[in-house]
């Protein structure tokens, strides 16, 4: 089993309208569908130029090479559970922010909470978004943490996609898209994590 991102996932455009490729100081939009096309009517817009569409194309390739690193998963969850307690969860956590980015961009992370909100009409309970990366994720009614810091919050995402899931329903819970690593504000890349634990 390997975890595999590359280009097809990176640019992958089924289900867009159009489909955006910053070229810096603008950009290139691939107009999809009827419904897309029927942006192209702005006066805003101009027509792409060769350089444009070969700028795009170049971005698309570096993109390719960038991503395509596959990591080698086979055994994963079994070594995550005898890296429960190892040293490398003190180190690998520290440049984490804790800022939930990546799971909120992940399309396997469902974690949510419950709050009720009150008005003067009424009320209702509301599900909302939430993260295990957050520190009152895991806070329980009595004030006790079992994850309080950001080691063992790092480490539970990571058992989650790798370890929980796969136990759970034979299917890592990670897509390949790439997304928490290319929008990670200080670019923690799981791939590198990944194969540090392959290593150990």
């Amino acid at each position: 089993m390997l975890l595999h991102l590359d280009r097809r996932r990176s640019f992958h455009r089924e289900g867009s309208d159009i489909f955006l490729v910053d070229l810096g100081d603008t950009y290139l939009i691939e107009f999809l569908t009827e419904k897309g096309k029927a942006l192209s009517q702005n006066e805003f817009l101009r027509e792409a130029s060769e350089g444009d569409v070969a700028r795009a194309k170049k971005l698309e390739e570096e993109a390719s090479k960038r991503m395509n690193v596959p990591v080698p998963l086979d055994g994963i969850e079994t070594k995550l559970e005898q890296m429960l307690e190892n040293p490398f969860w003190d180190r690998i956590h520290e440049k984490c922010l804790g800022c939930g980015a990546c799971t909120f961009l992940c399309p396997t992370c469902h974690c949510f909470d419950i709050t009720d909100e009150v008005s003067q009409k009424g009320g209702q309970r509301v599900r909302n978004w939430d993260t295990c990366l957050f520190s009152l994720y895991s806070m329980e009614t009595s004030g006790h943490n079992p994850r309080p810091s950001g080691r063992e919050r790092t480490r539970q995402r990571l058992m989650h996609k790798f370890n929980y899931f796969l136990k759970n329903f034979q299917k890592i819970a990670c897509v390949g898209c790439g997304r928490c690593i290319i929008y990670c504000p200080v670019n923690f890349d799981i791939r590198q994590a990944l194969k540090e634990i392959n290593e150990k």
